[in-house]
């Protein structure tokens, strides 16, 4: 009798067995299904987040051109400039490196990095022309400089992105980091991590200039909170990306 039970639980456990093996192999396969279904979902939002980011780009510094009128003053210069350096040069020198949202995605690492350079180049140039234009016009209108917080923010955002600028060169000479004993992919979180920093101070610094006289009395409310909106919505797509293509890679390079 015990054989006959013996035998009636061995064939039990031989039923339950394959059993259990397929609903496990199948739990595995719907939550692999479920993770690509997510990735994709991911993906497709941080497309529109960067398509949102190139068409606020594009309005926000045509607005503002269009609201300066260039050349009609020498002050004129001074927001046209800067909205082109920080608005549209900077952050498109960002966002041709995005994997979901790149306008140049067909094109290999080395033509991105040769653009990114050249849009950063432009965007130092206008700021620096940018800056020089409100500088002479102070002094050219007897008023001090650098007293309002927009002022203020705005001597710091340059200083701090010119080093960035100079930093970065770093990188388009690997011999000069291996002179040094530096390790190239260090070198480019810390120059993708203080460029974030860089791209957020500029940021605040245009949100600052929104309560500026001058944009308070050429700007309409529509526009002023469309102008507050663009650039948030750029510097939390800029702080996305960076995050999401750095964080991994700081990581692995820490072994964790």
């Amino acid at each position: 009798m015990s054989d006959l039970v013996g035998y009636s639980d061995k064939k039990q456990i031989g039923i339950q067995l394959p059993s259990n093996n397929f609903c496990h192999m199948e739990n595995k396969l719907f939550n692999r299904n479920s993770a690509k279904r997510g990735d994709k979902v991911l993906s497709c939002l941080r497309f529109l987040s960067g398509m949102i980011a190139h068409l606020s780009a594009v309005l926000f510094t045509s607005h503002i051109i269009y609201c300066a009128v260039p050349g009609s003053t020498l002050f004129s210069w001074h927001p046209s400039l800067m909205a082109l350096a920080f608005g549209f040069f900077m952050l498109e020198a960002v966002l041709i490196f995005s994997p979901d949202s790149s306008l140049c995605m067909k094109l290999n690492r080395k033509m991105k990095v040769r653009i990114h350079w050249i849009l950063q180049l432009l965007s130092m140039i206008c700021a620096w022309l940018g800056f020089i234009a409100i500088f002479t016009n102070k002094m050219r209108s007897n008023k001090s400089h650098f007293k309002s917080w927009h002022g203020t923010m705005g001597l710091i955002t340059m200083l701090y992105v010119t080093f960035q600028a100079l930093f970065g060169i770093t990188l388009l000479y690997p011999s000069l980091a291996k002179k040094y004993n530096w390790k190239l992919f260090q070198l480019k979180i810390f120059h993708a991590t203080f460029g974030l920093v860089g791209f957020l101070i500029a940021s605040a610094t245009l949100i600052l200039a929104l309560y500026s006289n001058w944009a308070v009395s050429k700007i309409d409310g529509f526009w002023w909170y469309l102008y507050l909106f663009s650039i948030s919505w750029c510097g939390l797509t800029v702080m996305n990306q960076v995050s999401n293509a750095y964080l991994s890679l700081s990581k692995r390079s820490s072994g964790l």
